[in-house]
């Protein structure tokens, strides 16, 4: 029972600091400087990539969500004592699928905000976009 109880602990930790982790990174993303194409937006452009970055959001949280909780599961099942490896493969597989969600709705929106901008825009849009290394 006592051993048990470790394992908990231990994996509650140990997905606390994962989302501890996981806020730093994000606040850091804050200070960057804006991209200069952005600076070039009309009005009308402000404000369709303000909706479309709300819908983005709102059609990724249960995604974020399954992924999170996911992510957590996994974790716990690995550090058990009897972790079965068929199970954990199930859950990455959940995991994954919610991954891949979150990245089609993420790429079709990069597309869809693309199709705003003018020529000149596109540039420097384009170049942010290629130099991409994170998967947010």
């Amino acid at each position: 029972m006592r051993a048990r109880a470790i394992q908990f602990i231990t994996a509650v930790l140990f997905v606390t600091t994962l989302g501890c982790l996981t806020a730093l990174v994000s606040g850091a993303d804050e200070k960057r400087e804006r991209p200069a194409w952005t600076r070039t937006l009309t009005e009308s452009q402000r404000n369709q990539f303000e909706h479309m970055h709300h819908e983005l959001d709102d059609d990724q949280a249960p995604h974020k969500q399954k992924e999170a909780e996911s992510l957590a599961e996994l974790n716990a099942m690995t550090i058990r004592e009897d972790a079965d490896l068929a199970e954990i493969n199930a859950k990455i597989d959940e995991l994954m699928a919610a991954k891949t969600q979150i990245m089609r709705l993420r790429y079709e929106h990069l597309v869809e905000m693309r199709r705003l901008l003018t020529d000149e825009q596109k540039v420097g849009y384009d170049k942010g976009v290629l130099k991409r290394s994170a998967v947010r």
